[in-house]
């Protein structure tokens, strides 16, 4: 009752699955148990084919698989626990004796077990004992190369390796290998063998990973549309994933990069994609928009993605000042420099991060600049011409006449584009 006991430890308080793994491993144990005990006189030796459930290797590694499954759900427990429990399992599948790697589901489990980041000593073991079939050694010293870092040549092997033909719980981790090592140079395969990887493995941290993977290359391929179907799954199917944080700003960056926010209808879609996350990763991932936005001059996207995080943000909160802070600077630029700055005094009040001080100084800056008069450019000297009255008036007087703002070509322009934004801003809200 050991590894029942080790197992509760790995899953201390989450739901039926490792409970189940848990009841049936301990009735497995319970069971060779009886097994090994001589049949008492008179006993019909019924208890003998208990000897088939012995724990075998493909049971430890598929606890493996079972707690992967818990990180990708955003277990923080199982997460911690992933090193610790990796090597656990190493050192168990040192105690089989050499007759289980006969087995065929016991050669593929340590196969699996390396590419999921397992040691593979005990799989360069059975491979050097010439254990596996010639069918199955391509896969095994793809494995190998790949747990030992030669990408090149484990791409060369894996490429022998038809997926389709694997086990199921295989499958999945083979086209994501061929995907990672292919991640810097075919992007349009990666997406293919990424999309194999998480259809093969539907729910597990396999789909995890290759849909960030896949996302990565769709970036890198302007793919916006193959781009906006993996954004949307990823974040409904994995919104708890320990891994969202490296997801958050490339995703950002590509939407910032398409204008999708800028736009009623892309404002919408954004956040029809986003909205599975939890408050707190809301109020994060509409941070790193704002700041992209402001730093892309994308205003609108700006002061969408402040006024969004606010409505998650607690009152009084860092998070609640922090959007202040940044619509109050998108707005001083030129929407509307007055609530802007209005904005920017509110979030300096409520205390703010030296950071976020500097960005309210260099807005206000920037604001003071755009309000400003230009400067009086140097006139190259002319001759000497007798003065229109109008302007003899003028100099006696000392005050030189502009001509109004709005007969600036560019000033027009800039204020046609305000109008716009402003108006868009009202439907965002309504």
């Amino acid at each position: 009752m050991m590894r029942a006991a080790m197992l509760m430890r790995w899953f201390p308080r989450r739901g039926a699955l490792p409970a189940l793994l848990v009841a049936g491993l301990a009735s497995s144990l319970a069971t060779t148990s009886l097994a090994a005990q001589p049949i008492a006189a008179g006993g019909t030796g019924e208890r003998a084919p208990a000897a088939d459930v012995v724990r075998q290797p493909y049971h430890a590694v598929r606890t493996l698989s079972l707690l992967q499954e818990r990180v990708a759900q955003g277990d923080e427990t199982a997460f911690a626990m992933q090193k610790e429990v990796v090597q656990e399992i190493a050192d168990e599948l040192k105690t089989f004796p050499p007759s289980v790697w006969r087995e065929p589901r016991n050669r593929l489990a340590l196969i699996k077990y390396a590419l999921s980041g397992g040691d593979p000593e005990r799989l360069r073991a059975v491979h050097a004992q010439k254990l596996f079939t010639d069918a199955e050694r391509p896969l095994a010293e793809g494995a190998l190369a790949y747990a030992e870092g030669q990408r090149n040549l484990a791409l060369r092997l894996l490429e022998r390796v038809n997926v389709f033909t694997l086990p199921p719980s295989l499958a999945g981790h083979v086209a994501l290998v061929k995907a990672l090592v292919l991640a810097n140079s075919d992007l349009g395969r990666v997406i293919r063998l990424s999309d194999e990887a998480r259809l093969l493995s539907p729910g597990t941290l396999v789909e995890e990973t290759a849909l960030r993977l896949a996302m990565e290359a769709a970036i890198a391929q302007s793919n916006r549309e193959k781009f906006e179907a993996l954004a949307s799954r990823y974040f409904r199917r994995f919104p708890r994933s320990p891994y969202l944080g490296a997801v958050i700003r490339p995703v950002a960056v590509a939407m910032v990069e398409n204008d999708y926010a800028e736009k009623p209808e892309g404002a919408r879609w954004v956040h029809s994609v986003v909205h599975y996350l939890d408050p707190q990763k809301l109020v994060q991932f509409y941070a790193v928009l704002a700041e992209i936005g402001l730093r892309d001059a994308k205003l609108a996207t700006t002061i969408n993605a402040t006024r969004m995080a606010r409505k998650y943000a607690r009152d009084g909160s860092p998070e609640y000042a922090w959007t202040q802070a940044y619509e109050g600077a998108a707005l001083v630029i030129g929407l509307a420099p007055e609530e802007g700055l209005a904005l920017l005094n509110a979030a300096e009040a409520s205390g703010v991060p030296e950071t976020v001080g500097e960005l309210i100084a260099g807005a206000r800056a920037i604001s003071h600049l755009i309000r400003s008069p230009p400067p009086s450019l140097p006139v190259a000297e002319k001759p000497a011409a007798a003065p229109t009255p109008q302007k003899a008036r003028a100099d006696a007087a000392g005050s030189p006449t502009l001509a109004p703002a709005d007969q600036y070509p560019a000033a027009v322009k800039i204020q046609a584009r305000i109008a716009q934004i402003d108006q868009m801003l009202k439907d965002i809200e309504q």
